[in-house]
């Protein structure tokens, strides 16, 4: 094994948006690990989810293709064994590949090219959350109601199995970092926090349960400005009958999640500790991201699935020892990781990736500007939809229906639709055709979405008849683990 090949520390994040993080430029979550890990590497301001929801979102990063090829359109899908991933190429580079924490993995192969998992996974691994779609135009149907997550009387001090899974996680990492092995390890931990339910440790709620944060500003009209993509999300989750738009309520949800989030910036931290003692840190790549953001009561909505940039924009910090430290303001993609974990191991793909690699811009160099193309085609919306980012325009697109354009330069908060302007119809049909223009058979997409879905039901009820379960049991050998002798 040649020296060079660095270890690699992967820490991901769940649901966290970079707009109330301080490392990230905002306020809201003081977190200082995160801050020095970004004045000593690369932060990309303008990072991007490859879907905004759990499973498809970490299929994309584990592949580095897209949510159309890998085929993992929601949170009970899985996608194809045969599909390499970024884990599969660091193991035949001779890495030890290992995950502690949740990956969301849906179906038979719990592993996806890890050597082992240190724990089981938070969420169930059969198709059980793929919803069957509610009556169309039923005015009270809807399949999820998120919305009591974020009233007030349900947020606040408190523990939860999402607190518990990420202690666990969080102990198994730190154990492995103690022991790593003499020859080159990749080690992916995945929290699930600051993902709802907002139920906080009692001493990170007392660091935020007075602090000021930055509120929405609701506009005029602003519920008339909502495209078919919008409507159908507020439908979906019923937040068309109780809109989360209430200053307290959402002052409330977001010192739940700034205080999450500076949890998980505590947990960086210890790794890090780790790393030093241990004398591991000249060596190890860090990478901080997290899969997808979380609307927070911008625009009145909450969770993910929008294309908006409170739940697509992610933050994504890379360490690399030796190499330049600064800020990337150039669009990338969370499909870029699998590429530049390739390049640092010195692996070629055997399939073309949908991403690029970042290491130049840890050499200092300049990226070029391409566009940055996100999928979401599932639950709640039920048809081809797909955000482009190039340069300061970005376009949301949602087949059959108006797409909208915005110039994030101009209009960060997204709230001038210049679809049809004269004076942007180049950035326009630019955009259009990325996605119009025969790289997605939108109409292919469209049809399996549905046709997959009682397949999976009939999978559902069968797998519950046998008492059949796909979910990962990890091995533990505890009489070479403690004193036996």
């Amino acid at each position: 094994m040649p020296a060079d090949k660095p270890n690699i520390l992967l820490v991901v994040a769940d649901q966290m948006a970079p707009f109330l993080l301080d490392a990230c430029g905002h306020s809201g979550a003081r977190m200082k690990h995160l801050s020095a890990l970004a004045e000593r590497g690369v932060q990309f301001t303008n990072a991007y989810t490859s879907s905004p929801i759990c499973t498809p979102a970490r299929a994309g990063f584990m592949t580095g293709l897209h949510t159309s090829t890998t085929g993992c359109f929601d949170n009970g899908d899985p996608f194809p064994g045969y599909i390499p991933t970024f884990a599969h190429y660091l193991a035949n580079a001779g890495y030890e590949t290992v995950l502690s924490g949740k990956m969301h993995f849906i179906g038979a192969d719990q592993l996806h090219g890890f050597q082992r998992r240190l724990n089981t996974d938070l969420y169930p691994s059969g198709h059980l959350w793929s919803y069957p779609l509610l009556p169309a135009g039923d005015p009270e149907a809807k399949a999820f109601d998120f919305a009591p997550q974020y009233q007030p009387q349900n947020v606040g001090p408190g523990w939860s199995k999402e607190l518990q899974y990420d202690e666990e996680t969080h102990f198994k990492a730190l154990d492995y970092l103690r022991h790593a092995p003499e020859r080159p390890w990749m080690l992916t931990v995945s929290f699930t926090n600051p993902h709802p339910p907002y139920q906080v440790p009692r001493k990170y709620w007392e660091m935020y349960k007075d602090a000021d944060m930055p509120l929405p500003d609701y506009p005029d009209g602003m519920e008339e400005s909502y495209s078919d993509y919008d409507r159908a999300f507020l439908r979906w989750y019923g937040l068309d009958r109780a809109p989360l738009t209430d200053p307290g309520q959402v002052l409330q949800a977001r010192r739940a999640f700034a205080a999450l989030s500076h949890y998980i910036d505590d947990k960086l931290g210890e790794m890090l500790a780790v790393l030093e003692e241990q004398g591991l840190r000249d060596n190890t790549v860090v990478i901080f991201t997290a899969d997808h953001g979380e609307m927070l009561g911008e625009k009145g909505l909450i969770q993910k699935r929008s294309f908006y940039e409170w739940s697509a924009r992610i933050p994504l910090v890379i360490d690399m020892p030796g190499a330049a430290a600064g800020r990337v303001d150039t669009p990338v993609s969370l499909l870029d990781l699998p590429a530049s974990l390739l390049d640092l191991a010195g692996q070629e793909p055997v399939r073309g990736m949908h991403g690029r690699s970042l290491l130049p811009a840890l050499r200092g160099e300049e990226l070029d500007g391409v566009p940055v193309i996100a999928e979401y085609h599932g639950e709640g919306i039920m048809r081809p939809s797909f955000m482009v980012r190039l340069g300061g325009w970005k376009m949301i697109y949602s087949h059959g229906t108006p797409h909208q354009l915005f110039n994030l330069d101009e209009d960060p908060q997204e709230r001038v639709n210049r679809a049809g302007d004269p004076a942007a119809a180049e950035a326009e049909a630019r955009l259009l055709d990325e996605i119009t223009g025969g790289r997605f058979d939108l109409e292919a997409i469209e049809a399996e979405v549905w046709a997959r879905l009682p397949q999976k039901q009939l999978v559902n009820a069968a797998m519950a008849a046998n008492g059949t379960q796909w979910d990962y049991r990890p091995e533990q050998d505890v009489q070479t683990r403690y004193v036996r002798s």
